[in-house]
């Protein structure tokens, strides 16, 4: 029988001048931080390539000095428990698994991007309107669904404007 996953309750937070500790930089690190910087949060982002070989928006963000950048290989002195979150993003499961035990020992709330099991929290589909976010998540099962009922949101919100 399979086990029920049960839901995660909607909570927002002030990120504003609290650590932020992105742990890779693939397709899934460039999206949490794109979607982190207008919170406030300080960023750091902690990955083996070399500055050169990020991708162009990450290289732009550390230009900006809108995160900060460390070319380095994953340990568990990376995660100094100063952290109020730590994303584990990286292309092995395994070093996610590792870095989520290692959080959770410390007391850091983990989103492991490769094992929901693993996950103090879940990083929501996000819709900024005006002065609101919306953040939408499901039980982790069906991400396709939770992107789809974001963009019906989001059409909905913009046939609201439409000129009368």
């Amino acid at each position: 029988m399979r086990e029920k996953r049960r839901l995660r309750f909607p909570l927002f937070l002030s990120l504003e001048g609290r650590e932020i500790l992105i742990i890779g930089a693939g397709r899934i690190a460039a999206r949490r931080a794109r979607v982190l910087l207008p919170f406030g949060g300080r960023i750091r982002i902690c990955a083996l390539q070399r500055e050169e070989e990020l991708p162009k928006e990450m290289r732009r963000w550390i230009l900006e000095r809108q995160i900060r950048y460390e070319s380095r290989r994953f340990s568990q002195e990376l995660i100094s428990g100063k952290e109020f979150l730590v994303f584990a993003a990286t292309n092995d499961p395994e070093v996610n698994g590792e870095i989520a035990r290692i959080c959770q020992r410390k007391g850091i709330l983990v989103n492991n991007a490769s094992d929901a099991a693993q996950c103090d929290f879940f990083f929501p589909s996000i819709i900024c309107e005006e002065e609101m976010v919306i953040g939408i998540a499901g039980d982790a099962s069906n991400h396709k669904k939770v992107k789809e009922l974001r963009k019906r949101i989001q059409n909905l919100l913009k046939g609201e404007r439409r000129p009368k």
